[in-house]
C-alpha cells in the first residue's frame, strides 16, 4: 500500500511482475505523467507524434464517459483502468472510484494524472484475487475496452457470460454496468479499417478464425448473452467515430440524421483501405433503419435487477414542463436533474475556455436541449450565449427573417426550447437526392439573400476586437458590415417549422462588433458546398459567390478571416483532426491501391526472332512488396529478354540477375542493360513509365533467371527531378537521396 499524491495504490496482489506492456513506449508515458500536469497532455501529445502517447493520454478519450449523468454519491469500480484514460471522467462524477489493472507500470501512470483526487483507490493485481475481495454496494462499474478480453479475465466455457455475472454480484440492486466495446459488424471494417485487436483485414467479420484470447461481438450477440444471464434491463448508445475518441454519443433515441456521419478517415494505429465513400453508406444505412447494426462501436448500460431498485423501466414518470422564458423553477430543475440523456456532441477541439458540449435529454415524449462547458474556464462563453439571444432578437425584430430559439442559463449550464422541424441543410440535400437541383439552386439563393438583407448593415471599420478574433485582414473595396453579427448562420443551424419561420438554432458566436455581412454569406455557402462529396456537383455548376458579389479576391480574404477564427477557436490546443494530419496513418483508396499494384507489376517480353511484342509477354504479380525475389522462365526458342520491373518510374536497389538450373552448382551472373541510370553498383533510377532490363545474351542450356532487388515506386515530377540533379551534378534533395538510401 502507498500513495501517489491522494491516490491510494494496493499492491497486496501485485504478483511483482507486470504480465503485459506496449513495451518502452510505456516508460516514455510513465515519464512524461511524472513531469507534465494533465492540462499539458495535448501539447506533449502534438509534441510526440505517438500513437500510444495519444491512445493513452489524450483528454478525448474521457468523451466516452464524461457526458454519463453518474448520480450523486456515486460508488464506481473501474476494472481495466491502464493509465487512467478515463478514470478522471468517472471520478469528476462519482465520490469513489476504485481501480483494478493488471499492470503496475499502468497504475502509477494513472496514480500520477490522478494524484489531486482523494477518491481514488487504485487495486493492481489479477482481477480474480482481487474481485474475492471486492464489496458488492457499487453504484456502477465500467467496461471500457475490456469486455473484449473476458477469456483472460475469467476463462472457462462461457467466458463472457462468467465475466457479466462476477461484475454484476458486485452492484447493488439497481446498479449499473457500462461497457464500451467495438462493434464486430462495425461499418469501418467493411470499408477497409483492420480489426483493432489483432490488426487483419475482416478478422471479426469472419469469426476470428485466426484469433485467440479477444472477440468483440455484433449488437444481436450482446442481446442474447445479456438475456441468457437474465438481464432484460439494458440501453444502446453508439459512440461516433468510436468509442476511443468520440465526437458524438447517439442513441436508438436519437439516432443520427443522414449527412450527419462524414468524419470516418481516422485511422491513427494502422493504415487502412478505402473501400467505399463511408459517409454515403452510412446515409443508407440510416434510412433503412440498420444503424445499431453497423455502428462502429457500442456503449452499453445494463442495470441489475430491476425489480429490486429503480431500474431503467421503471423510473417514475415525470411531466416534464418546459420554460422556455425567463427563471427557470425549482421544479424544473428536479426534472432536468433526473433526465436521460439520449444525445451528447462534443466541441472539444478548442482552447478549454470554448470547449462545450452540448446534450439532448428526454422523459417520456419530452425533449430538452442544453449546453454545459467541458471546463470552468467555459462558464463565460456559456453566459455570453445568453446575452448574444437578447441581441440578436433586436437586431432581427424589424424584418423578421429569422427567429431567434428561446434560451435561459441554469447554473453552469444553458437550456434551449427543443424545436421540431427541418433544417435548411435536411432540406437542401433532400432536393439534391430527388434531382430537383434548379429548386436547390434557388433555395441557396433565397437563403444567401436572407442572410444579407436579415438585418440593418453599415460600413465595416476595422476594430481591435475585430483584430483579435479574424486577424488583421484589410479590404480594397468598402464592405457592408452587421453588428452584433451571428457569424454562424450556417443552413444546419437553421430550422424551419410547420408555420414557415426560420429560427436560429444556435447562436454561439456572436461578436458585438462590426463584421463584413459577405463573409456570413461565404460561411453559409462554404459550409454546405464543400461539406460533403454529393454537394460537389452544385459547387461545379454554380457560381452564387460572384452573384452576390463576393469575388475571387474577397473569397480569399474570407478565408483569411476564417483560419484566424479558427485559430482564436482552437488557442492553444491542437484538435484531433489536426493530429490526424500530423501524425494519422495512410488510407488508402480501393482505386489507388489497384492503381498502385499495376504500377508494381513486372512484365516479361520475349524476343524469338521477330522482335518483342505484347503478344509474347506475361506479368509477373507482386502485390505491394518493396523486396522482390523470383525466378522467370526462359522458352527453349527465345533469342533475347525484355524485363520490365515496373509500370511507372522507379528506383532498384540491390539489383541482382543470376542464370539458374538444375545440376548448377553456382549462379551465373547475368549479362545485362538496361534503360536507367546507374548511381552506383547495382542501383539505378528509370524516369519514366517503361523502365527495361535488356537481357540479349542466352547461354546454352539457360532457361531460368533468379531476380532479385528492392524497388521504390517514383512519382514521375520526383523521378524528373532526380534525373535533373543526375544530369547537372547537382546536389540531391533530401527526400531523392532518402529514396536511394532508404
Amino acid at each position: 500500500m502507498k500513495k501517489i499524491g491522494n491516490v491510494t495504490l494496493d499492491t497486496s496482489c501485485y504478483s511483482g511482475k507486470d504480465l503485459y506492456s506496449d513495451g518502452w513506449i510505456e516508460d516514455r508515458i510513465l515519464e512524461l505523467a511524472e513531469n507534465y500536469p494533465p492540462e499539458e497532455y495535448n501539447r506533449v501529445i502534438a509534441q510526440e507524434q505517438d500513437w500510444a502517447v495519444m491512445y493513452h493520454l489524450a483528454h478525448e478519450r474521457e468523451n466516452i464517459l464524461s457526458w454519463y449523468p453518474f448520480e450523486t454519491g456515486a460508488k464506481v469500480l473501474e476494472i481495466g483502468s491502464g493509465c487512467g484514460a478515463v478514470t478522471g471522467a468517472a471520478a469528476a462524477g462519482a465520490d469513489s472510484v476504485t481501480c483494478i489493472d493488471l499492470s503496475l507500470k499502468r497504475s502509477t501512470i494513472n496514480g500520477l494524472r490522478n494524484q489531486c483526487r482523494d477518491s481514488v483507490r487504485i487495486c493492481v493485481g489479477n482481477f480474480q484475487d482481487i474481485e474475492k475481495g471486492l464489496e458488492h454496494d457499487f453504484d456502477y462499474a465500467t467496461l471500457i475496452g475490456v469486455f473484449e478480453y473476458g477469456r483472460g479475465y475469467i476463462g472457462g466455457e462461457k467466458p463472457y457470460h462468467g465475466f457479466l455475472r462476477t461484475i454484476m454480484n458486485h452492484l447493488k440492486p439497481g446498479g449499473r454496468l457500462l461497457i464500451a466495446i467495438e462493434n464486430k459488424f462495425g461499418l469501418k471494417y467493411w470499408a477497409g479499417c483492420r480489426e483493432d485487436h489483432v490488426g487483419t483485414f475482416f478478422e471479426g467479420l469472419e469469426g476470428y478464425q485466426n484469433t485467440e484470447g479477444v472477440r468483440t461481438f455484433t449488437r444481436p450477440e450482446l442481446v442474447e448473452m445479456l438475456e441468457e444471464c437474465g438481464y432484460r434491463n439494458y440501453r444502446f448508445y453508439y459512440p461516433y467515430p468510436d468509442y476511443k475518441f468520440p465526437t458524438v454519443i447517439y442513441s436508438d433515441e436519437y439516432l443520427p440524421r443522414p449527412g450527419e456521419l462524414d468524419k470516418n478517415i481516422c485511422n491513427f494505429d494502422r493504415d487502412r483501405l478505402v473501400l467505399m465513400d463511408e459517409g454515403k453508406v452510412f446515409d443508407q444505412i440510416l434510412k433503412d433503419g440498420l444503424f445499431p447494426l453497423y455502428a462502429n462501436s457500442f456503449f452499453l448500460e445494463i442495470t441489475k435487477d430491476p425489480e429490486e431498485g429503480k431500474g431503467l423501466e421503471s423510473e417514475g414518470k415525470l411531466e416534464i414542463r418546459k420554460e422556455p422564458r425567463g427563471e427557470i423553477t425549482e421544479e424544473f430543475k428536479k426534472i432536468a436533474d433526473q433526465k436521460r440523456i439520449v444525445y451528447t456532441k462534443y466541441s472539444s477541439g478548442r482552447s478549454p475556455k470554448f470547449a462545450i458540449r452540448t446534450c439532448i435529454a428526454r422523459e417520456n415524449e419530452e425533449f430538452l436541449l442544453y449546453k454545459t462547458p467541458e471546463y470552468p474556464a467555459g462558464a463565460l462563453h456559456i453566459q455570453s450565449i445568453a446575452g448574444a439571444k437578447e441581441k440578436l432578437e433586436k437586431l432581427w425584430e424589424e424584418k423578421k427573417l429569422y427567429q431567434v430559439n428561446q434560451c435561459w442559463l441554469e447554473g453552469e449550464k444553458i437550456f434551449f426550447e427543443y424545436l421540431k422541424g427541418v433544417t435548411l441543410e435536411e432540406k437542401l440535400d433532400q432536393l439534391l437526392e430527388e434531382g430537383k437541383q434548379n429548386s436547390v439552386k434557388e433555395l441557396l439563393r433565397v437563403e444567401v439573400r436572407n442572410i444579407l438583407e436579415a438585418a440593418p448593415t453599415g460600413t465595416f471599420s476595422m476594430t481591435p476586437e475585430f483584430q483579435k478574433v479574424f486577424g488583421n485582414v484589410t479590404f480594397s473595396q468598402e464592405e457592408t458590415a452587421v453588428e452584433p453579427a451571428d457569424i454562424d448562420l450556417i443552413f444546419s443551424n437553421i430550422l424551419l417549422t410547420e408555420d414557415g419561420k426560420r429560427h436560429v438554432l444556435d447562436y454561439e458566436w456572436t461578436f458585438d462588433f462590426p463584421v463584413p455581412a459577405g463573409y456570413l454569406a461565404y460561411r453559409a455557402l462554404h459550409y454546405y458546398l464543400d461539406a460533403a462529396s454529393k454537394r460537389k456537383i452544385l459547387k461545379e455548376d454554380l457560381n452564387l459567390y460572384e452573384e452576390f458579389g463576393i469575388t475571387a479576391d474577397k473569397i480569399l480574404k474570407y478565408e483569411e478571416m476564417e483560419r484566424n477564427f479558427q485559430q482564436y477557436i482552437r488557442g492553444n490546443y491542437v484538435p484531433v483532426g489536426e493530429l490526424y494530419h500530423r501524425m494519422g496513418k495512410k488510407a488508402l483508396p480501393l482505386g489507388e491501391v489497384l492503381k498502385e499494384k499495376d504500377r508494381r507489376r513486372m512484365q516479361v517480353y520475349v524476343d524469338f526472332g521477330e522482335g518483342f511484342c505484347e503478344e509474347h509477354s506475361r506479368f509477373v504479380d507482386h502485390g505491394y512488396d518493396s523486396v522482390i525475389q523470383c525466378t522467370v522462365s526462359i522458352p527453349e526458342q527465345a533469342r533475347a529478354v525484355w524485363i520490365d520491373p515496373a509500370l511507372a518510374p522507379c528506383i532498384l536497389k540491390d539489383l541482382s540477375l543470376r542464370w539458374s538450373g538444375e545440376g548448377q552448382r553456382e549462379p551465373i551472373p547475368v549479362t545485362y542493360a538496361t534503360t536507367g541510370y546507374e548511381m552506383k553498383k547495382n542501383c539505378y533510377v528509370f524516369d519514366n513509365s517503361d523502365p527495361k532490363i535488356i537481357i540479349e545474351e542466352i547461354p546454352e542450356g539457360k532457361r531460368q533467371i533468379d531476380i532479385s532487388y528492392r524497388i521504390s515506386i517514383l512519382e514521375e515530377e520526383t523521378a524528373v527531378l532526380l534525373m535533373d540533379r543526375v544530369n547537372t551534378k547537382g546536389r540531391m534533395k533530401k527526400k531523392v537521396r532518402g529514396l536511394l538510401e532508404g
